[in-house]
């Protein structure tokens, strides 16, 4: 038998990677010993967009594999009584990623049409001017077109170093040129057979050749938005694609380096960083946004440290000899079927022991658009399993512990 504890420090392998829920105007300690330590900060905050922004789920197995059902919740609100509170909130968040930054630091902060421009004079106060680098547009073709004026289609993406000693290496971004036409340039094939284009200026040849790189400007129009039906989409909204974030890190990064994100989403910045090579910190004030973080994350090398949930929730385990069994959870919720399959609740659960109050991860299993069913029979000595942790099918999280264990 297992019945429900309250956990709020997770931990998988030594636990070096941080992902948690906080708020930057009560900065956890956790980051606050991480002042003068991260490489890159990249902040992509809420917008002011005055929306209520929801998030689709998959539900249980069929979810996972075809998108269906794939129930709606509650994802962050971002609306604010005044553009004055939006701004405080904004300058608390800018002003806390420099105090992360390292002296080769670098700081994105990542907004569009709205408060681009408030924005830009807050960071000319808090780095100075002379730190600024680049305002980088991200164009792209989703959502509706305007009729009334030209059509909104590009973020804003503001570039600061933290002081004169900031690395940037633009050489590990590379495009291919191409063999498009440019400038009514004359074509050409060398004795090597490459071809490329040309230019004569006060007698002198100049050559592009097709297959040399070339490097991005501040406009990026090659990277598209998620598209609905994309493998890589969390249902989280607002989400961005891996390929902006790695484009991001890279020139700026080197693997051990740190990363950090104090409105980490969906997890988009710690996936990227973790493919680079880096370590990272995410922060968000949204348990949802650490739950579905924490589930796109590998699971090593990590702590999280975010509230389990409260509730009637009933875990459905089986023991036999040499096997054990996870039948899942029996529960309600208004947007699970209702005539739900308690295995199907389940999104994911680890094993593992508690001390000390924090639930160190021995084995993890989760669901994915890749592998859709979850594993639920272990072979190994039932009474071997101390402590387990659930997230459900609403991305609520939960702890339970055998019995006599405590």
């Amino acid at each position: 038998m297992f019945e429900q504890v309250n956990i709020e420090r997770e931990v998988f392998g030594n636990g070096e990677n941080l992902l948690m829920r906080g708020n930057v105007m009560a900065l956890p300690p956790e980051f606050r010993n991480l002042a003068g330590k991260a490489q890159c900060v990249y902040l992509d905050p809420p917008f002011m967009t005055g929306e209520k922004f929801m998030r689709r789920r998959p539900y249980g197995e069929a979810g996972w594999k075809t998108g269906t059902p794939a129930p709606r919740y509650p994802a962050y609100e971002d609306r604010y009584t005044s553009e004055k509170e939006y701004l405080r909130l904004l300058r608390r968040l800018v002003g806390a990623s420099r105090d992360l930054l390292q002296e080769t630091g670098v700081f994105y902060l990542h907004l569009d049409w709205r408060m681009a421009a408030p924005a830009r004079i807050m960071c000319d106060k808090v780095f100075g001017k002379t730190r600024f680098l680049n305002e980088i547009i991200w164009t792209y073709e989703s959502g509706g077109r305007s009729r009334r004026y030209f059509s909104r289609k590009h973020d804003v993406i503001l570039l600061y170093a933290k002081s004169q000693k900031y690395f940037f290496d633009l050489t590990r971004v590379p495009l291919l040129r191409g063999d498009k036409r440019r400038n009514h340039m004359a074509r050409g094939v060398d004795e090597q057979g490459r071809m490329f284009s040309r230019i004569t200026s006060n007698g002198k040849e100049y050559r592009y050749y097709d297959d040399e790189p070339v490097y991005p400007s501040d406009v990026w129009t090659d990277i598209g938005y998620l598209q609905q039906r994309d493998p890589e989409r969390t249902g989280y909204a607002t989400q961005k694609p891996l390929k902006l974030l790695e484009r991001l890190l890279l020139p700026v990064t080197n693997p051990g380096d740190l990363v950090a994100d104090l409105c980490c989403g969906s997890g988009t910045t710690m996936e990227a960083a973790g493919q680079l090579g880096c370590r990272f910190a995410g922060m968000d004030v949204n348990p949802e946004a650490v739950a579905v973080t924490a589930n796109r994350l590998k699971p090593e090398n990590l702590t999280v440290i975010c509230p389990t949930g409260k509730g009637k929730a009933e875990l459905l385990t089986g023991e036999e000899e040499g096997r054990f069994e996870m039948g899942g959870l029996e529960m309600e919720h208004p947007a699970f079927p209702a005539k739900a399959n308690p295995a199907d609740n389940l999104e994911s659960w680890e094993i593992g022991r508690i001390e000390d109050g924090v639930f160190r991860v021995e084995q993890s299993f989760r669901r994915s658009f890749r592998y859709p069913e979850l594993v639920r029979s272990l072979k190994m000595d039932p009474q071997a399993v101390k402590a387990i942790m659930t997230t459900d099918a609403a991305g609520i999280r939960r702890a339970w512990q055998r019995t006599g264990e405590a």
